[in-house]
């Protein structure tokens, strides 16, 4: 393995990071890029990281594991690192690699190690082979959408969305001009979306952060509305609509 695995670390206990980094020194290729205490920090900076492997506590304080990782546009391979049996089963999934209870000792750590170091070729040689058949592709980003509505496709220029809202297993999505319902989950459209200009404020929710009007703690202000803020995203939604509209 000739590329260095980046990893982070999340956990609010400081020995149970410190225990996470003394096994990765037994490891070669795997770097450590980051440990962090907090799921709301390591939110916020993840995707400046290239983190290739995340080490991920699940019971924190303000956000849990589980809630970060259900937010996470691209989800590098996780571990989870718990004191408890109990979350197992939705740990699993939401695809992570394990699931470590807490001592974690060195063998069953190793184990791990060599289950993520599979993934990690498997993953090489599936984007070489993808490199190849894109060669002839436009690369140029595209600033605009084709949705399927009723039996035609229509297109739809991201800078005209206003919000999208999920209705079961279908998507509202609101522009400047016209609506339009389209049979797609909210997930697999935010998948298609350009992230520096939508973010996800709720279950049921995507804004345009260019249309923002208005935003506090609980709600967010557009030209169609008022929307509530979820819970679980309350803090990362303040702190990224702060950074990208304060100036």
């Amino acid at each position: 393995m000739n590329k260095a695995i980046n990893c982070i670390i999340i956990d609010d206990e400081e020995m149970a990071t410190k225990v996470i980094a003394k096994h990765l020194e037994n490891i070669p290729d795997f770097k450590i890029v980051g440990i962090f205490h907090s799921a709301v920090e390591a939110f916020l900076v993840i995707d400046d990281l290239k983190v290739d492997v995340m080490f991920l506590d699940i019971q924190m304080p303000k956000m849990t594991g589980l809630s970060m990782l259900k937010m996470l546009k691209k989800q590098p391979l996780t571990v989870l690192t718990t004191a408890h049996r109990e979350y197992a089963l939705e740990g699993f999934q939401l695809e992570v690699v394990d699931y470590l209870l807490k001592p974690i000792g060195l063998n069953r750590f190793l184990q791990t190690i060599n289950r993520i170091k599979r993934l990690v070729n498997t993953n090489s040689q599936q984007t070489s082979i993808e490199k190849e058949e894109k060669v002839t592709e436009n690369s140029e980003t595209l600033d605009h959408i084709f949705i399927k509505s009723e039996r035609a496709f229509l297109k739809i220029d991201f800078s005209t969305i206003l919000h999208i809202e999920a209705i079961k297993n279908h998507i509202k999505i609101v522009t400047t001009k016209e609506t339009h319902i389209s049979l797609m989950p909210i997930s697999e459209f935010e998948t298609k979306l350009p992230p520096n200009d939508f973010i996800r404020i709720h279950r049921s929710y995507i804004i345009n952060i260019t249309q923002v009007k208005r935003f506090d703690n609980n709600s967010i202000t557009n030209d169609n509305g008022v929307f509530p803020i979820g819970r679980s995203y309350k803090e990362i939604v303040r702190d990224l609509l702060t950074k990208r509209l304060i100036k």
